[in-house]
């Protein structure tokens, strides 16, 4: 099933109960629009955007649980790590301009995740892919830098 918009994606993602995949970057959830500045193959930025700006009222609720569970899902695992960051970012972010947030309680989150990082530490020092290519620490720099960004927001620190 191939979906050209952010907005088919993630509802395509949600009909099929698969916001894991979809946060995760699987090919049937990729999107990455021609200007993108994300390193990997999907714009996860842009997918979530959809997930805070563009829900009914009234599936709102919904929507944000089925977050909440798909970050559950995938904070323990490898390749969950940089998508579960991008949602604390994100969440931080949208706290510090006053916007709506998912709600997901992001202390709990950020234990888990730095958990996780502490986990596979040494597979992110060396992993040079994504955003870890700028980095003499690899993927492990770059999420300091989001964990940095995020408590500059007011959010909670992720990453040593």
């Amino acid at each position: 099933m191939k979906t050209s918009t952010p907005q088919e994606i993630v509802k395509a993602a949600l009909a099929n109960g698969e916001l894991d995949k979809l946060l995760l970057g699987a090919p049937a959830y990729q999107y990455r629009s021609k200007y993108s500045p994300a390193p990997g193959n999907t714009d996860l930025t842009e997918l979530l955007s959809v997930v805070y700006d563009h829900w009914d009222p009234a599936d709102k609720k919904h929507v944000h649980e089925q977050v909440a569970k798909a970050v559950y899902a995938i904070i323990g695992t490898y390749h969950g790590i940089e998508p579960v960051a991008i949602c604390v970012l994100l969440e931080s972010l949208r706290a510090a301009r006053g916007k709506p947030s998912l709600g997901l309680r992001l202390d709990d989150v950020a234990a888990r995740l730095r958990a996780s990082i502490d986990t596979f530490s040494e597979q992110l020092r060396v992993d040079k892919g994504g955003g870890g290519a700028n980095w003499p620490d690899g993927r492990l720099g770059d999420l300091r830098r989001l964990s940095r960004n995020t408590e500059d927001l007011g959010g909670p620190s992720f990453c040593k």
